[in-house]
């Protein structure tokens, strides 16, 4: 059974880590709403975390925000303890994870076919609470449609699912062409947006051949 207090961070370390979250944040000029958009988290969720409220923290978390906040992630990790001060795991933390093993695929579609011989690679990530379960894939990104939320050359991790959120990234297929979009549904209709408005929405007709492959759960940026 799994401890309750694993990757929960006292009082004190919770509220330093609130105020320096904020003083990033607003450094940046960003707000609670930008930020959430950024990286793709509840905006209710950062708040609570600049309040120093959420009692559980997970180290996966501190890396989203240290991307969107533009910081080494080992920053946070030393604040809430899960380093020491020369950079050594903490042995205390309880910060060890089950890792799944994901599959890299060229593009979305080959990931919604999950051809074996389609793997171009795999990733091994940390499944904290369950964060990675389900059936995923990861696809690199090509082109600037997504940016400032995903960068050119991001790697994405898609949770194949046939519904999604309204507002939510996800992978689409439409008329056999594959996107990586923000959805939106009104009383207008149904519409693939990109989060560079330089780029016209996608609007969904009924006439067309429209597949959910699933639901944008994280990305980051492969370096070199």
């Amino acid at each position: 059974m799994e401890k309750i207090d694993k990757y929960a961070v006292e009082e004190k370390r919770r509220i330093e880590l609130g105020k320096f979250i904020r003083e990033k944040r607003e450094e940046l000029g960003l707000g609670l709403n930008q930020l959430a958009t950024k990286i793709d988290i509840t905006n209710s969720l950062i708040s609570k975390l600049e309040n120093g409220v959420t009692q559980k923290i997970s180290p996966f978390l501190l890396k989203q925000l240290a991307k969107g906040l533009r910081i080494d992630y080992r920053e946070l990790y030393k604040i809430v303890g899960y380093l020491d001060d020369d950079e050594k795991i903490v042995p205390n933390a309880e910060i060890a994870f089950n890792f799944k093993r994901v599959p890299v695929f060229e593009n979305i579609s080959a990931g919604y076919g999950a051809n074996e011989s389609e793997v171009i690679d795999y990733i091994s990530l940390p499944n904290y609470q369950g964060t990675f379960s389900g059936d995923i894939f990861a696809v690199q990104v090509h082109g600037d449609s997504m940016e400032n939320t995903i960068e050119d050359k991001s790697i994405v991790f898609i949770k194949k699912e046939s519904e999604i959120q309204n507002k939510k990234i996800g992978a689409f297929i439409v008329n056999n062409q594959a996107y990586l979009k923000r959805y939106f549904e009104d009383e207008h209709g149904i519409f693939l947006r990109s989060d560079n408005r330089e780029y016209r929405d996608i609007e969904i007709k009924e006439s067309d051949d429209f597949i959910i492959v699933g639901k944008c759960i994280g990305s980051f940026v492969k370096e070199g």
